[in-house]
């Protein structure tokens, strides 16, 4: 949003805006034409960055799949804009669309195509590439098969990218006893860690491998140590259900690998400490890793990627031996110095009151450091309902949030701790009830993440990016760093390096697209504008503040003007019209 006079003159008077604060350009990365929406990851010090896309453009669509595998064709059918081409495999616009929607519905069913919603991509604001995770080319395409979702988290100069990634989706032919013949499709491994390289992608073992097991790898120092998570052990009822799926007799009419599948699949989404979150929960994770204990991991690689070593940190606290519930420790950052920081759940329970709902009980996590093979809690338990670090540099400066009650409402606030000094900071966001959410910190002592920006009584409130200078203890928003004509409006920053480049989330007016990027037309032969989301890179200039309350004839502006990134909701992110007609030629 546009700062008014008042609002530049009270950041004048109160010195809240440093006359060393850096003004920034922004500059979208080069994605739009990959998809409508892609969201930031990570920047390096060289300036290499991560995004994800959402739903990218024009994906491939197996029609032989789609029509002998599912039901598409007969579900919609009278649906289609000329339902002749497309049985044939020639869609138009709306048509294609329809299909690819249809094939990111159907993620759970044992049979059809997959498709990845999200996919990572590198770049320098120039130049992109893929990263592939687990995926892999095949003749079908001639190309990556689109059915892995694979997130890059963390790169060292672009050429060592870390992050996480299922494995690629399998076409099983299997004949059934009734001698009819099924293609089951399916992921052949759960969530894997894995790093890229100039030769190539690896999976970065987790310590117990069941399956495959679990892993997660969330950041890579220059050492090549690279911090996470991963499954350690097992509980006896996986064992169980794998013999199971050995045995024919045991099994059912089934493949064994589809059986396996079975076992191990599901989602990973445990939150930040702003949501809620229980454990022993399908809802955040799947039953594989709640029958496992998952424990914090710092791998350590050589050049080529190869694993030279492994540390696991242990738990918080001891189970009982007949406790069969899932507990992790997890690491979210590492430093040079090899000190990882995340967080442990304590094995207790809260009950915390969150905007608009009574209180619930939560299971408590805490804000932890791993060093030395030991997992240490960071912050006095009793201050906090729940903390979470997630970001050290190498002053040993962390950064992260906790929850505490402000008029008996829990929200996230920031906090800064430094592990030789033990200060703590505990700064308040745009105003004193805002939530706060800490992503990142560089060697500059910088800290960038969102903050609630609307002091509403609304459960989700608008947010924008923010940086806190620990040094100088100024906490500023993004937006007013930035010139005055710019279209977009941070939302939110993800990393910032050690020249203070900051990869940030942004709003901007969009067209709507179809799913082949031609833009949807109305009945009244209008295209439709909708807010999308885009990963921006905003770049130091050295620059002054401009003053945006004055504009070019030097008269003052209208204190109710705002950005050009308008504020609209995000609902119609995804509309679909069924007008333009593009005509496409699909393998058969």
């Amino acid at each position: 949003m546009k700062r008014t006079q008042l609002a530049v003159a009270v950041l004048l008077a109160t010195g809240s805006v440093s006359a060393m604060a850096e003004t920034y350009t922004v500059t979208p990365l080069p994605l739009q034409d990959v998809g409508q929406n892609n969201y930031a990851r990570s920047i390096d010090d060289t300036g290499k960055m991560l995004s994800m896309v959402q739903l990218e453009f024009n994906p491939p669509v197996d029609v032989e799949q789609l029509e002998e595998d599912t039901s598409f064709f007969t579900t919609y059918s009278g649906s289609f804009e000329d339902e002749d081409d497309a049985l044939q495999g020639v869609f138009t616009d709306a048509d294609y669309t329809l299909v690819v929607n249809y094939l990111l519905s159907n993620q759970t069913a044992s049979t059809g195509q997959k498709l990845a919603s999200y996919r990572t991509y590198l770049t320098d604001t120039t130049d992109i590439s893929l990263v592939p995770g687990l995926d892999e080319v095949t003749d079908k395409f001639d190309d990556y098969t689109q059915s892995v979702e694979a997130g890059g988290r963390d790169s060292v100069s672009g050429n060592f990218i870390v992050g996480d990634s299922p494995g690629i989706v399998v076409l099983d032919e299997y004949e059934n006893e009734d001698g009819d013949t099924i293609n089951y499709t399916y992921s052949e491994l759960a969530q894997q860690a894995f790093v890229q390289t100039t030769n190539g992608t690896k999976i970065i073992p987790p310590v117990d491998d069941t399956l495959g097991g679990f892993a997660s790898a969330r950041a890579v120092n220059q050492n090549l140590q690279v911090a996470g998570f991963s499954s350690v052990s097992f509980l006896d009822t996986v064992d169980d259900a794998i013999e199971t799926c050995e045995e024919d007799e045991t099994r059912g009419d089934l493949p064994e690998g589809r059986c396996f599948y079975s076992i191990y699949n599901g989602e990973f989404n445990v939150p930040r400490i702003s949501s809620y979150f229980v454990t022993n929960s399908t809802s955040f994770m799947s039953s594989f890793m709640l029958s496992s204990e998952v424990n914090a991991t710092v791998w350590q690689l050589d050049v080529n990627g190869e694993v030279i070593s492994t540390d696991t940190f242990p738990l918080l606290f001891t189970p009982e031996e007949d406790d069969t519930s899932h507990y992790f420790s997890y690491a979210y950052d590492i430093n040079e110095q090899g000190i990882a920081v995340g967080e442990a759940l304590t094995g207790d329970a809260v009950t915390i009151t969150r905007p608009n709902s009574s209180g619930l009980n939560e299971s408590e996590r805490v804000a932890t450091v791993f060093r030395d093979g030991e997992t240490e809690e960071l912050l006095p338990r009793e201050e906090n309902l729940l903390s979470q670090a997630m970001a050290i540099n190498d002053n040993n400066w962390v950064a992260g949030a906790v929850l505490r009650e402000s008029s008996d409402i829990a929200r996230s606030r920031l906090f800064a701790y430094n592990l030789d000094t033990t200060e703590q900071l505990y700064p308040d966001g745009f105003f004193a009830t805002a939530g706060v959410q800490a992503n990142a910190i560089n060697n500059n002592n910088i800290i960038v993440g969102k903050s609630d920006y609307d002091a509403t009584s609304d459960t989700v409130r608008e947010t924008h990016a923010f940086m806190f200078d620990i040094d100088t203890e100024e906490f500023l928003d993004l937006n007013d760093l930035t010139p005055c004509d710019s279209e977009y409006t941070l939302l939110e920053a993800i990393d910032i390096n050690d020249n203070d480049e900051i990869i940030a989330n942004a709003r901007i007016r969009s067209t709507s697209k179809y799913v082949t990027g031609v833009d949807v037309i109305s009945t009244e032969g209008e295209t439709i504008e909708i807010d999308a989301i885009v990963a921006v890179k905003l770049s130091p200039t050295g620059g002054s503040i401009d003053d945006c309350s004055i504009d070019d004839d030097g008269e003052e502006v209208d204190d109710s003007f705002e950005r050009s990134g308008a504020s609209t909701g995000l609902f119609g992110l995804m509309a679909l019209s069924f007008l333009a007609i593009f005509r496409r030629k699909l393998k058969k």
